[in-house]
């Protein structure tokens, strides 16, 4: 009736207010990020066994909870993404970071926060001393392990190692400390190309060795001594880099290993496969040991691998040739159990004498299993996340790790695109454009946003990448809801903000820097947003198996993590790109003048 009493001026004033007041409103919500689902995500988990408390960290949870008899006592939330967690005596240490890194101290009676302590980029894995005035944490972004004196509160010195130290582990006379480098560290056209174990003396503070695994090792994602102190096992992928991927059968690409270091002579022993002839075992992960039992967990198969410890020793010592173990598939044949777990993406493990815990990332979930009776009806599940929802950036990130979207399970995405869709840094010769021709595997961060896809450009975008990927390299069809879901996925992915940073800017060094970056006129391939021009062109000296001319401009965001460079691999450094390639340089440049150029570059 109000309306009918307008007069029609007013009427057509009151409908033009009700329809702008409706544009501003729709305007709001389609431009109003949609919240995203809770996820707990599990990624580090220790047990205290004085009080059977177990205390888990929930990496997009900025939180650690403590559980006891199957629920949740207490909750400490942490500033940065909690990534590992150990005790020291009556506190529990976290290493957290996004970027910048820090380590928590906190009770364990309430986890009532006792001392923040700053660290280096990266943080992602803390061991402790039994004396509990010393711990160690492990810096992935800043190539380093700091040394952490617990009594003053504060880092004391940083030891630098190779390349992204992922874990940590004590020898049972706490005189060493056992580094797994996550990646190669070196150029990707050699014929040898893996990653090392560095070994730090902890009285003389200084590397005093690196140990390389087997060729084609990187992702070492889980470390751990035996409890008699004589070996040291490393978890991690093993690439088949050398050969042209036609097949996957027998791991022809990828397989999943457990390397094992002789502890009293600090020598490499042997790298063990944990596959079976057609039943890969991707995404090797946590790893414990005890008297009775060697465990690791798989991510990528949802199962861990229950390896009766005293058989596998005694195996390994009768075996006279131990280089051929790293292609042995049956060599874990009668002494090895895959227990098959509750939910998806089993990392992190602890156990306590006959008890199993495993945190499946996925699912956000604590499996609790009687490794005397490791029957999937039998596994208790503790749920972190009760209102657990899955969205479509999630299942994507799912899919991307999960190897049951692979022939016979051998790999998943991860398997080349290991921690958060990066690069593992070694040369594939993929049969897309065809064969003998390997090159540099690339980060999948912006691919979305910096078509063409694929180092050569020959895919049209990473929509197009994707779908060919799980087809030709994971052998296997997918149906286009799975395939939208990776794309919502790595269309997600954010960059880290480069180590090289300070205080999130660019250093005097790095601003010197970017200004011989543009008088060097690197911005007229490397430009926009992204750093790159979208083109392909020719870059200088041909590789050895080049068949084109023509390469991608790469985004140069994120550089300093992407190493080894240039199409294939050929430069271990960005620096040696300016310095032996001389890659865009067209005039001379002093050595300071390239250290300024490198420095910019790197902190994109």
């Amino acid at each position: 009736m109000l309306f009918e009493n307008l007069k029609p001026l007013n009427r057509i004033k009151y409908i033009a207010s009700f329809l702008i007041i409706g544009a501003i409103f729709l305007c709001f919500t389609a431009f109003t990020p949609k919240k995203r689902p809770f996820y707990f995500s599990p990624t580090s988990m220790v047990l205290d066994k004085s009080t059977h408390t177990l205390f888990v960290a929930g990496k997009t949870a900025n939180k650690v909870v403590a559980i006891k008899n199957g629920n949740k006592n207490f909750e400490l939330t942490t500033p940065l993404p909690p990534k590992g967690v150990t005790l020291s005596k009556e506190n529990l240490l976290v290493a957290c970071s996004f970027s910048e890194g820090e380590l928590l101290v906190a009770s364990t009676n309430d986890l009532k926060l006792q001392q923040q302590i700053p660290v280096g980029k990266g943080a992602c894995d803390v061991v402790a001393d039994q004396t509990g005035s010393s711990a160690f944490v492990a810096n992935q972004y800043s190539n380093s392990v700091s040394f952490i004196d617990l009594k003053k509160g504060k880092a004391t010195d940083e030891i630098e190692v190779l390349r992204q130290p992922m874990c940590l582990t004590l020898s049972a006379d706490e005189k060493y400390l056992y580094v797994a480098n996550f990646l190669t560290a070196q150029r990707a056209d050699l014929d040898t190309v893996t990653s090392a174990v560095s070994i730090i003396d902890i009285q003389q503070k200084k590397v005093i060795k690196h140990i390389d695994l087997a060729n084609g090792s990187n992702a070492l994602r889980g470390i751990c001594a035996s409890p008699d102190g004589k070996y040291v096992f490393i978890s991690h992928n093993l690439g088949r880099f050398q050969v042209p991927t036609t097949q996957l059968e027998q791991g022809w690409m990828n397989t999943s290993a457990i390397s094992v270091i002789d502890a009293q002579q600090q020598q490499y022993v042997a790298t063990i496969l944990l596959d079976e002839p057609e039943n890969g075992a991707a995404g090797s992960w946590g790893v414990k040991c005890t008297d009775k039992h060697l465990l690791v967990a798989h991510s990528g198969t949802h199962d861990v691998s229950k390896i009766d410890y005293p058989a596998f020793v005694k195996r390994l010592q009768e075996t006279i040739n131990k280089e051929e173990l790293s292609y042995d598939l049956r060599f874990l044949s009668g002494i090895r159990e895959r227990v098959s777990v509750l939910g998806n993406g089993p990392r992190a493990i602890e156990i306590n004498q006959n008890t199993l815990y495993v945190a499946s990332y996925f699912s956000d979930t604590i499996n609790v299993i009687d490794l005397e009776n490791s029957a999937k009806s039998k596994i208790k599940a503790i749920a972190l996340n009760p209102e657990l929802k899955l969205d479509s950036i999630r299942l994507g990130e799912i899919y991307f790790h999960d190897a049951t979207y692979c022939f016979q399970k051998w790999q998943a995405c991860t398997g080349c695109h290991p921690n958060d869709a990066r690069t593992d840094g070694l040369n594939w010769d993929l049969l897309n454009d065809g064969m003998g021709n390997p090159k540099n595997c690339k980060s999948m961060l912006l691919s979305h946003a910096t078509p063409p896809a694929m180092i050569s450009g020959i895919r049209a975008s990473a929509e197009v990448a994707v779908r060919a990927g799980f087809k030709y390299i994971q052998f296997v069809q997918i149906d286009e809801g799975h395939a939208k879901a990776v794309d919502h996925y790595l269309k997600s992915l954010k960059p880290v903000p480069s180590p090289y940073l300070q205080k999130g800017k660019l250093s005097a060094k790095a601003e010197k820097g970017k200004k011989i970056f543009e008088s060097m006129r690197c911005g007229q391939c490397h430009s926009g947003p992204y750093f790159t021009d979208g083109n392909k062109h020719e870059i200088g000296t041909p590789g050895q198996y080049d068949v084109i001319k023509k390469w991608d401009t790469p985004t140069l965001i994120e550089i300093w993590r992407t190493g080894p460079y240039l199409h294939d691999g050929r430069s271990a450094t960005l620096k040696e790109i300016f310095t032996t390639e001389k890659h865009g340089i067209w005039k001379d440049l002093t050595d300071e003048e390239l250290d300024q150029l490198t420095e910019y570059v790197l902190s994109l």
